[in-house]
């Protein structure tokens, strides 16, 4: 969710006024410390990093850290992780011959999954092989490529540029 930083110094977070949560932020951290700590939690970190994270940006007691995080879980906003890790890294293919396939490559290669990159018209993917394909630089995908894909349930996320303006998916998961 968008973390925001109100005029009269909470945080909001999220957009929709139903169910938009605000935040005060506790004794010895700014608004603005607040939001970077909120917005570091926007990827699925241990509480070892949030209470670092929290303590780079000025708050000085772990225990209201975690009052802080015990009162977000009930309202929705932090999730506890309910499952271990992968075991393994996921698997990502980006399928295309092109300065977009390139830039989603080198985009990708920080996100921790392993990529690889086809380009060539006789590729083929086997659900084993692979957990995403990405198909960039073709307006229409080849046919028999996306054919292959759903017949062996693997997901497949079309990428590409139109008339200047980037149009992704729909996210096709087979099943």
């Amino acid at each position: 969710m968008p973390v925001l930083l109100r005029p009269d110094g909470a945080v909001q977070i999220g957009w929709d006024p139903r169910r938009a949560v605000l935040v005060r932020p506790p004794e010895g951290l700014t608004a603005a410390a607040l939001a970077a700590v909120l917005r570091g939690m926007q990827v699925p970190v241990g509480i070892a990093e949030i209470h670092r994270l929290a303590l780079a940006h000025g708050l000085r007691d772990q225990v209201e850290c975690d009052e802080l995080l015990s009162a977000l879980v009930p309202a929705g906003v932090v999730r506890r992780r309910t499952r271990q890790a992968a075991s393994r890294a996921l698997s990502i293919r980006v399928h295309g011959c092109g300065p977009l396939s390139d830039l989603l490559v080198e985009a990708l290669r920080c996100s921790g999954a392993r990529i690889g990159q086809t380009s060539h018209a006789n590729a083929t993917v086997s659900a084993s092989g692979v957990d995403l394909v990405v198909l960039s630089d073709y307006l229409v995908a080849d046919p028999r490529l996306v054919r292959d894909l759903n017949t062996g349930g693997v997901p497949h996320l079309p990428v590409r540029v139109r008339d200047g303006a980037g149009l992704v998916g729909p996210l096709v998961i087979p099943g």
